[in-house]
């Protein structure tokens, strides 16, 4: 990434990838298989008190294939990350070979939850699992590749129908508002990605 010509927006500088690589028609996030979610999150801590406190609503939404006791939620250790606002965060822990809060259907018990309240689903969910495959380290916004070529809804390539931060958006407007996203679809015009070629058109 050239640091000269890097996108910035608020706090936020972003990776050429989310431009330059996307995913084929048919293909990424839309299609997601929920493998990513099954090692769990690493959480602010606020993020893990807000969970907490609903999780008599949670429960509720968990199957047998979950723990219930919500003591068995989080990993009993706290870390230092600069990447988190309160500079402290705590991982979900895994029980039967995933998240906790991975239901036996790949639904997010977190996120049906807050459904079932009449709330946005992405109400108590922890951001950086709202984000992936998009991640944020250093305040440099990334795609991450932890399962390129592994799951097709994590695989990006050179030559694609949706770049990767439009295959993302609702997640980064999430993250930006949409001013912010705007100015990624701005840098994205302006840099003539978009004439490219209609393979790089939607």
């Amino acid at each position: 990434m050239n640091p000269d010509s890097a996108l910035r927006v608020n706090q936020y500088t972003f990776s050429d990838e989310l431009f330059s690589q996307g995913f084929t028609q048919g293909r990424g996030p839309c299609t997601c298989t929920s493998v990513c979610c099954e090692g769990g999150v690493y959480t602010d801590l606020a993020e893990r008190d807000r969970i907490m406190e609903f999780r008599e609503i949670i429960r509720k939404h968990m199957d047998a294939t979950q723990p219930q006791d919500p003591a068995l939620w989080f990993e009993p250790s706290e870390h230092e990350d600069a990447d988190f606002p309160s500079g402290r965060c705590i991982g979900t822990e895994e029980y039967n070979g995933k998240c906790v809060f991975l239901d036996s259907k790949g639904r997010c018990s977190i996120q049906v939850a807050a459904v079932a309240q009449g709330l946005d689903r992405w109400a108590w969910k922890p951001l950086f699992c709202i984000l992936f495959p998009i991640e944020v380290s250093g305040n440099v916004v990334n795609y991450d590749p932890m399962l390129q070529g592994e799951q097709p809804c994590c695989t990006t390539q050179p030559d694609f129908s949706i770049p990767v931060f439009r295959a993302c958006r609702d997640e980064l407007i999430h993250l930006l508002g949409q001013e912010g996203y705007d100015r990624l679809e701005e840098h994205y015009r302006n840099r003539g990605l978009a004439k490219e070629g209609s393979s790089r058109n939607i």
